[in-house]
């Protein structure tokens, strides 16, 4: 018989399933699930509209994570979720016998966050480090689509800090756009038009992807906040940053992100067959 009441403590299947579709088969089960945000944050942060696709996101987040990682999720004693938007990942730790913690860009997120995921300790981060959390604070570090869309200095600079918030024995999990997307992308119409990016641009992206650079596209979304120095008003973000489409290879991961960190892994389409999963722990 099954003990929802562990939570993320269940066996990783049972509780993904419970995630994925038992409170939707059966809503009396809702009590042992995190919550879900308001459809405008959800549909803000993923482009879903309902609460079953972001609840499965977070049910396949956290089987990608759990393959990708040495022990179970909940047997961390403190876990960081680096850019954690509205909890698509946070909801699915409801039950973690440690310490939960979050942190965000976007004010309304974290706001929401902090309000309705008792199990989560969200704050508010900024453009550029520091973020708000002490050194050596945590044992696992994970960002989900975060620097798949940062350009290479905001990237060295964060790598940096989260290399400075993870403890000396721990890990990290961070995912990016790697062999796999690009293959996607060159290959899948439906990829390549969500990517939204000019053709041109595009196979610039290409040519530096393909020599080992790291290839970053801006994009005019609700996060870019200046645009060929010009700043752009009615922004949530008022600090100038650039977001966009990030693409990079094995090879330079391997070269560059090892100035601060020892390859543990690298699992290549790790997050639905697209995102790279890359294991990291930190040269302290």
């Amino acid at each position: 018989m099954i003990d929802y009441s562990l939570g993320c403590r269940m066996p990783v299947e049972d509780w993904a399933n419970l995630n994925r579709s038992g409170v939707f088969e059966d809503p009396s089960l809702s009590r042992y699930v995190g919550p879900f945000p308001p459809d405008d944050l959800m549909y803000n942060t993923t482009g879903m509209s309902r609460q079953s696709d972001f609840a499965a996101h977070g049910a396949d987040f956290w089987m990608a994570l759990s393959r990708a990682s040495p022990k179970a999720l909940s047997e961390y004693s403190s876990v960081l979720d680096f850019g954690c938007g509205c909890g698509r990942l946070a909801r699915m730790f409801k039950g973690h016998p440690g310490y939960v913690a979050g942190c965000d860009i976007d004010h309304r997120h974290v706001d929401w966050c902090a309000s309705a995921i008792e199990h989560f300790d969200a704050k508010l981060s900024r453009v550029r480090p520091p973020i708000p959390f002490a050194t050596n604070a945590f044992e696992a570090v994970i960002s989900i689509s975060i620097f798949s869309h940062l350009n290479e200095t905001n990237q060295d600079v964060f790598l940096q800090d989260l290399a400075r918030v993870c403890k000396p024995e721990g890990l990290l999990f961070l995912t990016i756009h790697g062999q796999r997307a690009m293959t996607r992308a060159l290959t899948e119409p439906k990829i390549r038009n969500l990517l939204d990016m000019p053709d041109e641009l595009f196979e610039q992206a290409r040519g530096k992807f393909e020599r080992d650079e790291l290839a970053f596209v801006l994009q005019h979304g609700h996060l870019t906040t200046v645009i060929d120095g010009v700043a752009i008003a009615g922004k949530v973000i008022s600090d100038p940053f650039e977001y966009g489409i990030t693409f990079m290879s094995e090879a330079y991961v391997r070269a560059h992100w090892s100035q601060w960190f020892e390859i543990v892994d690298y699992r290549s389409g790790g997050i639905h067959d697209f995102q790279d999963i890359v294991v990291l722990g930190p040269k302290k």
